[in-house]
């Protein structure tokens, strides 16, 4: 690729992890640095790759950190009807600025305002960019990102980031959600840090959401959706989904998956029994190794590799894909912090509703009692090749009898 300007030496990946952290294995070193588009010492552009979207639109997402060396930022470039090596190059597209609050987006549905705003943006003709700062989530791991208010930090790493690529300055701001209104119900507990307690719209009535952190934890930062306060959770017999965070799914409702769906399944069932919890981990996007790997793997599932700049590929289910790019160990999520969160507010039992045995076996060595119950994605928005995959790679994520 013409633009690809890689300074060895410059950005290094860290070979370690604290302690009780997955480990980085060779082939993710190497996948991240092959898929380095663009680095400077604080500017990391990786390739990213293209979204499955309804009306097959031409949409590309890059992420990209930007790291000042005191604290670091991560971004999502969408390119619409243009690649990042065309933009980059030009120079001369309009750039627009997302706004989105990403916990509220997540849980609203299609009929909302603010979708069909951010799917307008995509059903164009037009060549412009999208910046969307990201409140959480990370780019590679263990970069997780853990939300933070402060806005002078934001438009430092915009500007850098601005600078750096030659894009524009942004001419549109788009806010397309808002944080909800402050929820008075804080947890009273001194062992769970909550740096926010929130009340969010949800189609079957308000619910409560609380901003968690994990110290010495691989994903950091929590998000506990529950119709009921903390304190008045049963501790008995509890239904429970650990969510794992997933923006091309949950934000850009990509067809190649089913993460919105299953989340906003799991959140109608706990509203209809009236009690229960979605723990949500953002930073666990791309099956824990974050969102540069993960859209090299969305580029294989459509016959694309985007290392390669090549195309007309046989296209891979997203298992083959990523064991392709990550080797045996193309999963490194761990749950023993959901059963760390679970623990701290008195929980004793649940019922998790789960395809993926290895959540009940976190939960369980964590000291939590388990009974599964099966999810119901039906596929509905377009992933019926991803629900085919799971099934046939049923070995991995669900038992013998495959449910």
């Amino acid at each position: 690729m013409n633009i690809e300007v890689k300074l060895p030496g410059i950005v290094e990946f860290d070979q370690h992890t604290p302690n009780g952290f997955p480990p980085i294995s060779d082939e993710y070193r190497e996948s991240l640095s092959r898929l380095i588009l663009f680095q400077d010492k604080s500017v990391t552009h990786f390739y990213g790759g293209p979204l499955d979207l309804q009306g097959d639109r031409n949409v590309w997402m890059s992420p990209v950190e930007v790291d000042d060396g005191e604290t670091f930022s991560y971004f999502q470039l969408l390119y619409v009807n243009t690649t990042p090596e065309e933009a980059l190059i030009a120079a001369n597209f309009p750039v627009s600025l997302l706004e989105i609050d990403e916990a509220s987006y997540k849980l609203t549905a299609a009929s909302h305002p603010g979708y069909a705003q951010l799917m307008n943006q995509f059903d164009t003709d037009r060549k412009h960019v999208l910046i969307r700062h990201c409140n959480t989530g990370m780019a590679y791991y263990p970069r997780s990102l853990t939300p933070t208010d402060s806005e002078k930090k934001r438009q430092k790493h915009l500007e850098k980031l601005i600078k750096i690529t030659g894009l524009h300055e942004p001419e549109i701001r788009l806010s397309l959600s808002k944080p909800s209104e402050q929820d008075d119900n804080l947890p009273e507990t001194s062992v769970l840090e909550t740096i926010h307690a929130r009340k969010y719209p949800f189609e079957g009535g308000d619910l409560h959401s609380y901003g968690l952190v994990l110290e010495n934890d691989p994903w950091k930062y929590y998000e506990l959706f529950t119709p009921r306060p903390l304190e008045e959770m049963p501790t008995k017999d509890l239904l429970v989904r650990i969510d794992s965070g997933c923006d091309i799914g949950q934000i850009y409702d990509d067809r190649g998956c089913d993460c919105r769906e299953q989340l906003h399944h799991a959140l109608n069932d706990i509203q209809e029994i009236g009690n229960g919890a979605v723990i949500h981990i953002p930073s666990q996007d791309g099956r824990g190794f974050g969102a540069a790997t993960k859209m090299e793997t969305e580029g294989l599932k459509r016959g694309i590799n985007v290392a390669t700049n090549s195309d007309n590929l046989v296209p891979l289910d997203t298992i083959t894909a990523a064991k392709q790019i990550l080797g045996p160990d193309f999963d490194i999520r761990t749950y023993e912090g959901a059963g760390r969160i679970l623990s701290m507010i008195g929980i004793k039992s649940i019922m998790l509703q789960t395809d993926n045995r290895q959540k009940a076996e976190g939960l369980i060595a964590g000291g939590i009692q388990v009974t599964r119950r099966p999810t119901h994605s039906t596929g509905t928005n377009g992933s019926q090749h991803h629900l085919a995959a799971k099934h046939l790679h049923r070995g991995i994520y669900y038992g013998e009898d495959g449910e």
